[in-house]
């Protein structure tokens, strides 16, 4: 990736089986889910089920008559891998599309799921971040299956073991940045990335750099340096159009049509434009 004073701006698999489209999370559209998913579609409330072990693709369990609206509990021992099943690491399935999956998709659907699980920030009853734990948790499932899958940053993409050797002075997981607090909402980053979007500086500091730019709030001025960075990351041209994937991927509070309009106001000001970049964009990033 080469390195250019400023990132580029510019202002402009397999098919669903079913109506709903194909995602990296539901690559089999509406008719396979992780099972922890299946509490968010009725689709297979009184269609026969069977449940496969995300590794192997083997039938765990059956329900001929549908799944429950919520399946509270899940824990089988795939018989073939000798590992324990769980909600969030067993994949739910139309019996009648049931000779379509493939395991290596059902891996790479399973990952996804915990990708986003994670980054989505998870909190527990007190609505306090519990990363270690889970991160812990998925980890040692991905161990048992033989997966190389580890915990990544969602913005820099780097792994943790990654992050550990370049940055000796942070734990083995990702900060929780709060986009709203009441309702409590945000994304898990690195801490260099969490620094990076906040210009390395006190909440109260940016906020006031915020108003002073004209801008509604620090949230405004942190969604840019998202953008930035992750068209540097992607090595693309920061566009109007990455708007919709920035508020899904990063789970912010704004609609797309809002982050859209901020993203304009800054590309088309090249003086403004430029309060926004600085060298800080780059840390971490292997460039050529």
């Amino acid at each position: 990736m080469s390195r250019s004073k400023r990132p580029s701006t510019e202002l402009s698999c397999l098919q669903p089986l079913e109506s709903e489209p194909a995602t990296e999370t539901n690559p089999y559209g509406d008719r396979a889910h992780v099972l922890a998913a299946t509490d968010e579609t009725s689709v297979f409330e009184s269609t026969p089920t069977v449940v496969l072990c995300p590794n192997c693709g083997d039938v765990v369990a059956t329900h001929e008559q549908g799944l429950p609206k919520v399946v509270p509990q899940f824990a089988i021992c795939c018989s073939t891998c000798q590992v324990e099943l769980r909600r969030w690491c067993a994949v739910a399935v139309d019996a009648a599309y049931r000779e379509l999956v493939e395991p290596p998709t059902l891996t790479a659907m399973t990952q996804a799921y915990w990708n986003e699980w994670l980054w989505a920030g998870i909190t527990n009853y007190k609505g306090q971040p519990r990363n270690d734990e889970y991160t812990d948790r998925l980890s040692t499932k991905a161990s048992e299956f033989g997966w190389d899958w580890e915990l990544t940053c969602p913005l820099c993409r780097r792994g943790i073991s990654q992050l550990n050797q370049e940055i000796r002075d942070v734990c083995d997981s990702l900060d929780y940045h709060h986009w709203s607090t009441n309702p409590d909402q945000g994304i898990t980053l690195c801490r260099e990335c969490h620094d990076i979007i906040g210009f390395d500086s006190y909440d109260n500091q940016v906020e006031k750099r915020a108003h002073e730019w004209g801008f509604r709030s620090r949230n405004d001025l942190q969604i840019v340096r998202l953008a930035l960075r992750e068209a540097i990351v992607t090595d693309r041209p920061v566009q109007l159009k990455m708007a919709a994937d920035l508020v899904d991927r990063y789970n912010l509070i704004q609609s797309p049509d809002e982050v859209k309009e901020l993203l304009k106001v800054v590309l088309r000001d090249s003086d403004l434009y430029d309060r926004f970049v600085d060298d800080s964009l780059y840390h971490g990033l292997t460039t050529c």
